[in-house]
């Protein structure tokens, strides 16, 4: 249909009537101004031609939609203004031109015997009707297709509100604050550690007078480090629990390996114990991001400087209590860094024992059992079920010779020589 024309500048639109009757004379008041001035009244220079171009030199982008769509918009914008209860809705606008019509008629605003009746509001009468919105379904369609409209917009998405316990949000609560806690622990371990290992740059470009203080810092950092692993700050026992959700994290592996050559020979050592004693849980965090790799060089270096006695308690922790079903010993094992750090205890003892005049590793019994315990393992486990170590130390064939006869040595040299040749 041909778009209707467009509204006559003396009037007001149709669809006005809900306005408050002194707001219409002044709108209408306005209309008459307008159409005298576009008439060449007073102060007006030029015709309508010369009117639009001055008015599209000052916005470029003026009369660019047609009168309908004017109209629409309009009538989008005028719909907001109805009201079934214009006095409660718009209180302020209908008060004020109130006080307007009573100060033009000169009325005081607030009591007088002149007063007269208050003009009524003329509103159309609007119906709310509430109704739920349900989506057009067709018989063998996969969902619901929904016809979008201005009243009726598509649904984006389903908002489904699930009732929870107190108790479980107050469980969720604690596990987000313990994750939190824990990330915090980690960075403020990294920032500590970029101080310590910053320490020889600083340290030969500080004067001499000075390295004293900054050897004591670094002492400082390096304890701090250590502390934040314990369990307290009077204990030098490390946190097991704590120790375990830090190397959960692929940020808290890289971090303990990297912090390990910069600590004392006992502080390493305990944490080297820590990884052997919790090693099940560790690896079981790492199936995905094999990360553990990395701590396989800085244990090396801890294992190599361990006395025999501290080899033997390493060796304990790896295979954790004893037992007919040594469970943790399966799963180390089982695991790539597991069985290359047992190899790494295991060939470090042959080379004390090979070395080292006054070890007497073969003379201790609780050596000598864990060994006989790792051979057992070792003998019993399918050549499918053993994991790929990262290395295989080349004495480890000359410590098991002196535990068990040849056919046993013979069935551990084939069974190592698959694992390495499937590395």
């Amino acid at each position: 249909p041909p778009p209707p024309p467009p509204p006559h500048r003396g009037a007001l639109r149709p669809d006005t009537t809900h306005l408050h009757p002194q707001h219409r004379r002044l709108l209408t008041q306005r209309l008459q101004n307008r159409g005298d001035m576009s008439r060449g009244g007073p102060g007006q220079r030029g015709g309508p031609g010369q009117r639009r171009d001055r008015e599209r030199e000052r916005d470029p982008y003026s009369n660019l939609m047609t009168p309908r769509e004017k109209e629409w918009v309009a009538r989008i914008q005028m719909m907001q203004l109805q009201s079934t209860d214009p006095y409660l809705d718009d209180y302020y606008y209908q008060n004020y031109f109130e006080k307007l019509e009573r100060r033009g008629a000169g009325e005081p605003c607030r009591g007088g015997e002149g007063r007269r009746e208050v003009t009524r509001l003329i509103t159309p009468q609007v119906t709310r009707l509430e109704h739920t919105y349900r989506p057009v379904q067709f018989a063998g369609s996969l969902g619901k297709l929904t016809v979008s409209s201005v009243n009726n917009p598509r649904k984006m998405i389903d908002a489904v509100v699930t009732s929870r316990s107190d108790d479980e949000e107050k469980r969720e609560k604690q596990v987000w604050n313990k994750r939190r806690q824990i990330l915090y622990t980690v960075e403020k371990m990294y920032s500590v550690l970029l101080e310590v290992q910053d320490f020889e740059k600083r340290f030969l470009q500080t004067p001499e007078e000075q390295r004293e203080s900054l050897l004591e810092q670094h002492r400082t950092h390096t304890e701090q480090l250590y502390s934040s692993l314990r369990e307290r700050d009077w204990d030098s026992r490390i946190n097991d629990e704590l120790f375990v959700q830090i190397m959960s994290l692929r940020k808290g592996k890289r971090l303990i390996a990297r912090l390990l050559p910069f600590l004392g020979a006992e502080q390493a050592t305990t944490i080297v114990m820590a990884i052997a004693r919790n090693l099940p849980a560790i690896a079981k965090k790492d199936k995905q991001e094999q990360v553990l790799c990395w701590l396989v060089e800085p244990c090396a270096g801890v294992i190599q400087s361990l006395s025999s006695s501290s080899l033997t308690d390493l060796l304990q922790q790896l295979q954790g209590p004893g037992g007919s079903n040594n469970t943790q010993l399966h799963k180390v094992l089982h695991n790539k860094f597991g069985l290359t750090l047992l190899y790494l205890v295991l060939s470090e003892g042959e080379r004390l024992q090979s070395s080292e005049p006054h070890c007497h590793l073969m003379d201790d019994n609780r050596w000598t059992e864990l060994v006989f315990s790792v051979t057992r393992e070792l003998l019993q486990i399918p050549p499918s079920s053993l994991a790929t170590p990262l290395f295989t130390p080349r004495n480890l064939l000359s410590l098991f010779s002196r535990y068990v006869d040849r056919q046993k040595l013979d069935t551990l040299q084939d069974k190592l020589q698959i694992s390495v040749q499937t590395s």
